[in-house]
């Protein structure tokens, strides 16, 4: 069974139900982040990426524009939820990433997102993404994903991408 790194958003969590949703394709590992205090996290979850040895790397907002990097950098496929790629409301220390990508990359965008503007979103991802990346637009959804659309975007991704 694959083990993905798991990686919530600012001031964030992953629910019992949607822990539980990935646990039945994955093993899942789901460190807690501090954002605002720690301007490091992004290499603290590089370490716990090597140490754990994931295949799989999950974002969502925060956690996303984490998640794309670390996938970027130790070639993983990933899904990426309304990822905070344009802009951050806190400061993290990012590296410069300067390759194409050659692992799988999904990134779902809600259309309502009021947190993460999706338009900037996508143009942010058409401009830095060198690599190959399916982008799917869920006009309704706004920047929290609620458990259903979690659970389907699971299935697609696990079923037809690994």
């Amino acid at each position: 069974m694959s083990k993905t790194l798991y990686i919530h958003g600012l001031d964030g969590f992953l629910s019992d139900e949607k822990r539980t949703i990935l646990s039945k394709h994955t093993h899942v590992v789901v460190p807690r982040m501090d954002y605002r205090a720690n301007p490091q996290a992004y290499y603290d979850l590089l370490t716990i990426a090597n140490e754990e040895k994931v295949d799989i790397i999950i974002g969502t907002s925060m956690g996303g524009c984490m998640g794309y990097h670390l996938s970027l950098h130790l070639r993983l496929p990933s899904l990426l939820f309304n990822p905070a790629l344009p802009f951050r409301s806190v400061g993290i220390d990012l590296p410069a990433m300067d390759k194409a990508r050659d692992t799988y990359l999904r990134v779902i965008i809600g259309g309502q997102d009021d947190i993460i503007d999706p338009i900037q979103n996508v143009a942010w991802l058409a401009t830095h993404e060198k690599g190959d990346m399916d982008i799917k637009w869920r006009n309704t959804l706004g920047h929290r994903i609620p458990t259903g659309v979690f659970e389907e975007e699971m299935d697609a991704f696990f079923g037809n991408n690994l």
